[in-house]
């Protein structure tokens, strides 16, 4: 993680509702949040900012959720960026390919919000406030 007052976590999310919800629950939970509405934004952003944890849609256009950790992984200063995968298919073979595509965790939609901050604390090794 890097010496940021607070860690920087990467929404990539392209239902811009989602992504508000998402950037409200997590900026309260007190974490920096940037916002991307694609894959290929997102990878961009990833390079720009170097988040700290990215929570990423599965389906998106120009640029889906395999094809973004497809890239992030091919990069090796990106191999260990921590990934919560979101998705609202509940078809388990794309539970299975997020993992081969190296995701670090999964939740299935709609997800308790509460949870998801946890999720992410988890991912960052950050312990969890309030209860």
């Amino acid at each position: 993680m890097n010496d940021r007052a607070k860690p920087r976590i990467l929404i990539v999310e392209d239902d811009a509702d989602l992504r508000t919800i998402l950037r409200i629950q997590l900026s309260d939970s007190g974490f920096e949040v940037v916002e991307a509405t694609n894959g290929l934004e997102g990878f961009a952003q990833v390079q720009e900012l170097d988040p700290d944890c990215v929570v990423l849609d599965l389906m998106m256009p120009v640029l889906d959720g395999f094809g973004f950790l497809k890239r992030v992984r091919s990069v090796s200063a990106y191999e260990s960026l921590p990934v919560l995968m979101l998705t609202a298919s509940e078809d388990e073979r794309h539970r299975t390919r997020c993992f081969q595509f190296q995701a670090d965790a999964y939740m299935s939609k709609p997800y308790n919000l509460e949870a998801l901050t946890d999720q992410v604390h988890d991912l960052l090794v950050v312990p969890a406030t309030g209860a």
